[in-house]
């Protein structure tokens, strides 16, 4: 039985671009819970950790929003 890893939060120290995903399995997609590089500046380096409960929020609120 799949089970989802917590949301993540990928960032990159180039930029500053951000983004928080819900992986709903143990399969990550790549450019939607996983990224190899940064979609704003190309940079490889990204730091990946889990969201913390703002960051959980305020996206739950965008997706709501859209």
């Amino acid at each position: 039985m799949p089970i989802p890893p917590p949301p993540l939060t990928t960032i990159c120290s180039h930029c500053g671009w951000q983004h928080t995903s819900f992986p709903t399995s143990d399969a990550l997609k790549l450019n939607v819970d996983l990224f190899c590089r940064c979609p704003a500046c190309q940079h490889t380096e990204l730091e990946v950790r889990p969201a913390s409960r703002v960051e959980i929020m305020r996206e739950r609120l965008r997706q709501f929003l859209r």
